[in-house]
């Protein structure tokens, strides 16, 4: 074996096509089998060119790089590779191996396509003329070919990222539909290349059988989510039964693992009374902040947003950048946030209505029309916020529901006018871009809470064994079927379709017990809140869905002071390490005072009664800030708070000692002027003397001299303690 080192040497390529290097074959199908291609890499970084560092930095090097760089890339390295009798397959299968590598530890499906199309164009250019070894040239191919199933096989993980069983099984199908012809073309092929052709064979395979259980789990879980009436169903255990050995010792095994346990899961509570979503309207939050390029935050700079807004400023940029945006207005809000006796609304600001976007599932089917806002908040709290609906919503759709505004929610159709999106949350940063554009300001968001969906459900039901639906209660929500969903956060990722079935049984905290009605819940998760109030009136959930929306808006204002604290501190620690003068002191510590007096006012006022109207919603505010993690953004941005009151103590002191200096250089100036003009009065009454009583002596000549030079010495001495005391 070579070691690593011997990537970069090009010794005669090894004929590992040739029959007489079993070893090496079977090494590399071992390999490949764990996404492993250290013996498959050695033989290429043996061929000429750079092949082996080109493909590597295509797929994960730091620059993503275009489509158009993939094509010039792979062309060279093609061509390059020709000069060895196994060069271009060699190269092919190591692109196929690379992206597979690539697609199993992230989600860029992007830059795999891109690679992947390449690969198409670039095996066909530059390679030997293969008139005389027909087999080589097909099987060449064949190789590509394989490798652009990887395109499909994405696919079915975006379906899977979507829960959309319908879009999975039709997907895997095209996956399967091309192996198989790879795996027929394969077998019509003469002899020769019997090792390569083993690996190419052996994963064919493996991926054929893979996708084809796919396809069958898709089929019965479409057949149980379509299922309205809750039984016992026999229907997964064939499928669960036909799992057992599929994709041995391959890193699909893995996988099937997670699809097995979710069927398991499935099975098991076929039967089970199941919770059903009647009416439900569903806010997709969105939650940004604004830094103005060149200001601070504070409640002059979000007050002139707010202003600029009002004047119609923002709407028109939209416009220009294709979002045709309504004209602004005062944010309509409810009357929780006016406080009596008062000046002003604790919460308040402006809104920007955008068209109406619609929606088309992986499934084909178009959604009710989603309602889109933006608000400006005067306090720096703004958000993009969509509204949709749900009626008559099984647990599917409510599941699909909950997952589409987030980050890992799979491609559908979203259009608004002209223009369409993959997702939801792609549209949103576009929106939020341009908002930031608008206002010459950059957008900060919390990382840890981009996304938050509201489910307010007006009415929800039980169904049981017999059809028959009766109103859900509360202690329903705990235990049927479909708590787990609506009491879990969106997962990042889906490894399974209707994976909530999978989930733990909630234990999350009921935010209104012993504060509102008998029977109510909020129940707040990472970034989901579930609203369910059976006997409340509409104003009283509006309320309630205000406030959840309100502190739902807050990570991404919290991050920017943090953002903009720790930039403060960084800046001021480099600051002094140059010693600056006690001018730029002064600056820096007024800045870090203001700062200090802003944020830490803003966060007394988040937490006061001056915010909201009644005790009542105080508590509630106050119990959705824990709920939210607040707290521990509070004692982190407290954290940088106090490094940056210690800089500012620094500060003080350094202040402190220069200007004790200052006053000592003008206390010396000060005494050297008096002596000064002492000496200057008493030469002068010398002269007057003389001239008065016409005293022209030589003893007098030498009197005067002497007074002047006592002068003199005087003079001198207070400029050397005048040094010594700088």
């Amino acid at each position: 074996m070579s070691t690593e080192a011997d990537t970069h040497a090009k010794p005669p390529v090894p004929a590992l096509a040739a029959e007489d290097v079993p070893g090496d074959w079977r090494q590399i199908q071992d390999e490949w089998r764990d996404r492993n291609y250290t013996t498959l890499r050695r033989a290429v970084a043996a061929l000429e060119g750079d092949a082996v560092d080109a493909v590597d930095d295509l797929l994960f090097g730091a620059d993503a790089g275009a489509a158009e760089r993939a094509r010039e890339v792979l062309h060279a390295a093609f061509a390059a590779a020709a000069a060895s009798a196994d060069g271009p397959l060699l190269l092919a299968l190591y692109v196929h191996g690379r992206c597979l590598e690539k697609w199993e530890r992230t989600e860029d499906y992007a830059r795999i396509g891109a690679v992947l199309a390449a690969l198409a164009e670039a095996a066909g250019t530059g390679v030997p003329d293969w008139a005389a070894d027909p087999v080589s040239a097909r099987m060449l191919d064949l190789v590509v070919r394989q490798a652009q199933a990887v395109t499909a096989a994405m696919s079915v993980e975006d379906g899977l990222r979507c829960s959309c069983p319908v879009a999975v099984g039709s997907r895997s199908r095209a996956v399967v539909d091309a192996v198989e012809r790879v795996l027929a073309d394969e077998l019509a092929l003469g002899e020769g290349l019997g090792e390569l052709r083993d690996v190419v064979r052996t994963d064919a395979e493996t991926t054929l059988r893979y996708f084809q259980a796919i396809e069958r789990i898709a089929d019965v879980v479409l057949t149980f989510v379509q299922e309205e009436v809750p039984r016992a169903v026999d229907y997964f255990d064939d499928v669960l039964a036909a799992l057992d050995g599929v994709a041995k010792g391959d890193v699909y095994e893995s996988e099937l693992r997670a699809h097995a346990a979710c069927l398991e899961s499935l099975r098991g509570s076929s039967a089970k009374p199941r919770l059903h979503v009647a009416e439900a309207r569903v806010l997709y939050l969105w939650p940004f902040a604004l830094r103005a390029k060149g200001h601070e935050p504070g409640a002059d700079t979000d007050d002139a947003v707010v202003a600029r807004v009002r004047r119609g400023e923002l709407a028109s940029f939209l416009a220009e950048r294709g979002f045709d945006a309504a004209p602004a207005e005062e944010l309509e809000l409810n009357d929780l946030w006016v406080v009596p006796e008062s000046p002003e609304p604790g919460f308040g600001g402006a809104s920007i209505m955008l068209p109406e976007l619609a929606v088309r599932t992986t499934a084909g089917y178009w959604l009710e029309p989603f309602t889109v806002q933006i608000r400006l908040s005067r306090l720096g709290n703004h958000e993009v916020r969509i509204e949709s609906r749900l009626a008559d919503a099984g647990l599917h759709e409510v599941n699909q529901a909950l997952r589409r505004g987030s980050y890992a929610m799979g491609a559908e159709e979203i259009r608004s006018g002209s223009r369409t999106w993959d997702t939801l949350s792609a549209y949103v940063e576009d929106v939020v871009r341009a908002v930031a554009d608008g206002l010459e300001s950059t957008a900060v968001v919390d990382l840890a809470s981009r996304f938050h969906v509201v489910l307010g459900a007006r009415a929800m039901s039980v169904v049981d064994e017999t059809g028959r639906a009766r109103p859900a209660a509360l202690a329903d929500l705990e235990r049927c079927v479909g708590s787990t969903l609506l009491l879990h956060p969106v997962q990042h990722l889906a490894t399974a379709l209707e994976e909530w079935a999978r989930y733990p049984e909630p234990s999350v905290a009921n935010l209104v017990a012993g504060e509102g009605f008998a029977g109510d819940l909020v129940a707040r998760t990472d970034n989901t809140t579930v609203l369910f109030m059976p006997s409340s009136p509409e104003w009283l959930i509006d309320e309630y869905e205000e406030m959840i929306d309100f502190m739902a808006s807050i990570p991404s204002l919290m991050n920017l002071w943090e953002r903009i604290v720790s930039e403060r501190d960084r800046d001021l620690e480099q600051a002094l390490d140059d010693e600056p003068p006690i001018e730029v002191l002064h600056q820096h510590r007024r800045r870090i005072l203001e700062l200090e007096r802003l944020i830490r006012g803003r966060l007394a006022f988040l937490h006061s009664q001056a915010l909201c109207r009644t005790r009542a919603q105080r508590r509630f505010l106050d119990q959705l800030w824990t709920a939210a993690g607040l707290d521990a953004l509070e004692a982190q941005l407290e954290s940088r708070l106090a490094l940056l009151s210690d800089r500012e103590r620094r500060i003080a002191a350094m202040v402190s000692v220069l200007d004790e200096r200052r006053r000592r250089r003008q206390g010396a100036r000060v005494e050297m002027v008096l002596a000064f003009l002492a000496a200057a009065a008493v030469s002068g009454v010398v002269l007057w003397f003389m001239e008065a009583f016409s005293v022209n002596g030589r003893s007098w000549a030498w009197g005067e001299a002497g007074v002047q030079l006592a002068i003199a010495a005087v003079v001198v001495g207070l400029i050397f303690r005048l040094r010594r005391s700088e």
